[in-house]
């Protein structure tokens, strides 16, 4: 069993984060409380970076996650110079690509630690995650794609709904991974 003291503190950071992002995105719809919320989603974004940084100098795969989160930074402030024009379309489905690239990385080779630690029942949970993510994100992707299409927009937008309920269902699949695989880790 390899040293993953660094990986262990950067995963617990990534739940904790994952925790703050899940309530701030449930409190941003009350009007009164949203610019607390959206403070505390960059606070947390941060975290999860520097979460993200930890785990990546013990987990390759979190290493290619961080850098493709940095990559996926610059395309989102980019996408929203374009707007919702058709290239700010086209940044938002590249950015939809690389979140799922990101959960991706994580989600499998932090099971493969977790597999060479013994814990494969925790491995099996971000199987599942990423799986879990390709759908929603397959999803968004063909969301995106339809409401550029006249006569679809109304589809696209129930549709949205949808994978905004099984999104928020992904969410909170990633977090539980990310505590087990923290604790599992001793952090």
């Amino acid at each position: 069993m390899g040293n993953y003291q660094n990986a262990g503190a950067g995963l617990r950071k990534m739940f904790i984060a994952s925790l703050g992002a899940i309530i701030c995105t449930v409190l941003v719809i009350i009007p009164i409380v949203n610019i607390i919320a959206g403070i505390g989603a960059i606070v947390f974004g941060v975290l999860s970076l520097v979460g993200l940084y930890g785990a990546g100098k013990d987990i390759a795969g979190c290493k290619t996650a961080f850098t493709l989160t940095i990559v996926n930074l610059v395309i989102s402030i980019v996408g929203a110079l374009f707007g919702s024009g058709f290239l700010g379309t086209v940044f938002s489905i590249a950015g939809y690509v690389l979140s799922f690239l990101i959960c991706y990385f994580v989600c499998t080779s932090v099971s493969e630690v977790m597999n060479q630690i013994g814990a494969a029942d925790v491995a099996s949970k971000g199987e599942l995650v990423w799986k879990i993510n390709a759908v929603c994100y397959a999803i968004l992707v063909v969301v995106a794609i339809l409401g550029r299409i006249p006569g679809l927009v109304l589809v696209a937008s129930l549709a949205s709904i949808g994978v905004l309920i099984a999104s928020l269902v992904a969410s909170i699949f990633y977090m539980i991974f990310l505590n087990k695989s923290s604790a599992a880790l001793g952090a």
